[in-house]
């Protein structure tokens, strides 16, 4: 019988924010969940998020869009750059944790980032046993359980599968072959084992550990405040990738898991600003309800935000949640062509934005539309309408992105189909804000990075004028107690509103 020891494991959020030179302080909730697994098995399991830069480190702290996408070309020199100092940073934390088991989440924005975190636990200690998970390893499978330096890949929804193959590790066997969602190597050899059905009830997994955070002075209070309530998503958006992890079947947890986890990490951390990563927010139009008349009962005293379709909203939920404390809302319009939203199987109407966005100001909650242009079929004048609805949309901010083609999505199998996409890809190219991305069958690209160009532009100047700076300031008071227990977050908050306060001053009018 093999003699089962306690195994240390490093759970890392590869960096990318980072390397483009942008600040991006935020907990990794995935991971989160992740090592509540391993420390429940009684193992030695820390976060440690590199994309969360250090105090001393010159980042840029603002949304400047045209600055991000020009700022690219950054991330793709510091993969070539082995003396790096946050490849340093890397290996130092890896030889100071000295893991057993490093375990990597992986976007595809971040796979050459992932890999590259990957080689170097593999130099710091070829022992290491090196897993990935998340979106991308999920949908392409086959080929990075073929990349030298992956020993394992966990398919789709992780926490039962990682607990299986950590208690094995534990154990000291190398029988994998019975562990569903799990990708390994045999003799060299890759297996890729049948799929893990999802969890049937998410109020059976153990509530994401916030604690065991490497450079947790890198973070404030509401860092630890991002929330799921609920997996999963029942639409068929054909550039998200989603219903190819979760299905199409939304799962929710118990309101009183919800409330009780708010009550925890506001005691814990004093965090009053929190967001809900869910999906879809309203999808489950009454549950939305019940969630906001608990927060009311409850009299928890905080603020949220969350993020919704603009065909999921109404007067009542949005009164509801306003007084809740709901105090933002981003939603999806991607574009401003009806065109396009029918290829893309948005299923909304411009109508249907338009609508929304009177109701979300009506009930005086800030909001922020995301936006995309690049799709396959775009055309010119199809850009111009999204530019167009884009300025008409008063109020609220935008979140600009150029189109990226994700693995298991349905618009990577048009760009695919068209031959917009290279048989040997070079995933460091995508990203939502990424200058390589060309995509488009009838825009030059030349013509195409100029309307990259233009849009970014616009977006900052917008934003710029429209961010609502009563809402920044209201928040800049409740974390006013935080604050002044990390003096060196007050140079970055006041730095980004200053650049507020600038960019509102001197820009032009975008209209």
């Amino acid at each position: 019988m093999n003699k089962e020891r306690k195994l240390k494991v490093l759970l890392i959020n590869p960096p990318f924010h980072r390397l483009k030179g942008f600040g991006h302080t935020y907990y990794p909730i995935g991971l989160g969940y992740l090592c509540s697994v391993a420390n429940k098995l009684g193992m030695d399991a820390r976060i440690y998020n590199a994309d969360a830069a250090d105090m001393s480190e010159k980042v840029n702290h603002s949304e400047n869009y045209n600055e991000k996408i020009r700022s690219h070309k950054k991330y793709i020199d510091a993969l070539s750059d082995g003396g790096h100092y946050v490849w340093k940073e890397i290996d130092d934390v890896i030889r100071s944790c000295r893991p057993d088991v490093v375990g990597i989440t992986v976007m595809t924005a971040k796979y050459a980032s992932a890999m590259k975190v990957s080689q170097i636990a593999k130099s710091v200690n070829e022992r290491i046993r090196v897993v990935w998970g998340g979106p991308h390893p999920t949908i392409c499978t086959k080929e990075v359980i073929g990349e030298p330096s992956v020993d394992f890949v966990v398919s789709g929804e992780g926490e039962k599968t990682l607990e299986e193959l950590l208690a094995q590790l534990k154990r000291g066997s190398d029988d994998f072959g019975k562990i569903r969602g799990l990708a390994y190597k045999k003799n060299g050899i890759a297996q890729v084992n049948a799929p893990r059905e999802l969890v049937q009830s998410l109020d059976e997994l153990t509530p994401p550990d916030r604690e065991n955070m490497v450079h947790p002075e890198r973070y404030f209070a509401d860092s630890f405040s991002n929330m799921i309530t609920s997996r999963g998503c029942p639409f068929l958006c054909g550039y998200c990738s989603a219903k190819s992890i979760w299905t199409r079947k939304t799962r929710y947890r118990s309101i009183d898991s919800v409330i009780s986890e708010i009550r925890g990490i506001k005691s814990k951390f004093g965090s009053k600003n929190f967001y809900f990563w869910d999906d879809s927010f309203t999808v489950n139009r009454n549950r939305a309800i019940d969630i906001c008349n608990r927060l009311i009962g409850e009299s928890l005293h905080i603020s949220w935000g969350c993020t919704t379709r603009v065909d999921l909203l109404d007067e009542e939920v949005l009164h509801l949640m306003k007084k809740a404390g709901c105090d933002y809302i981003s939603i999806g319009v991607e574009s401003g062509s009806e065109h396009i939203l029918k290829i893309i199987e948005k299923d909304i109407t411009v109508q249907q934005v338009k609508k929304a966005v009177e109701m979300i100001k009506k009930s005086k909650i800030a909001f922020e539309a995301f936006f995309i242009i690049g799709f396959p079929d775009e055309t010119k004048p199809d850009i111009e309408k999204t530019f167009q609805l884009m300025k008409e949309m008063e109020g609220g901010t935008v979140c600009f992105s150029v189109f990226t083609p994700y693995p298991g999505s349905a618009q990577f199998d048009t760009a695919k189909r068209y031959g917009l996409i290279p048989e040997k890809i070079n995933w460091s190219d995508y990203s939502h804000q990424s200058s390589e991305n060309y995509f488009v069958r009838d825009v030059s690209k030349n013509e195409f990075r100029g309307y990259v160009d233009k849009f970014s532009r616009e977006v900052d100047a917008k934003n710029a004028k429209d961010l609502n700076i009563n809402r920044l300031f209201l928040r800049g008071l409740r974390e006013f107690p935080n604050l002044i227990k990390r003096p060196g977050l007050v140079f970055h908050k006041g730095k980004t509103l200053l650049g507020i306060f600038r960019r509102r001053l001197f820009t032009y009018d975008s209209k």
